[in-house]
């Protein structure tokens, strides 16, 4: 499979989009984006805008479902 530049370059508009996908999506999970759990978020974004997902919502929102920190039990 053959891979153009513009398959794989990214502009800085679009690195600032992705680091504030990043940030939000560790916020939102409680992780350090710095983390082992971190990366791992990281790894999924890239994924993502790999296949096409290109709407900084919609990264955040794939991110995002139902990944919510734990609920704190009632006592």
């Amino acid at each position: 499979m053959w891979l153009r530049f513009s398959d794989i370059a990214m502009g800085d508009d679009e690195i600032s989009m992705l680091r504030r996908v990043h940030a939000y999506a560790c916020s939102f999970r409680e992780l350090e984006p710095d983390s082992e759990h971190g990366a791992e978020v990281g790894k999924m974004l890239f994924h993502l805008y790999q296949k096409g997902v290109r709407s900084e919502l919609a990264l955040m929102q794939m991110l995002t479902a139902g990944d919510g920190p734990a609920a704190p039990e009632a006592g």
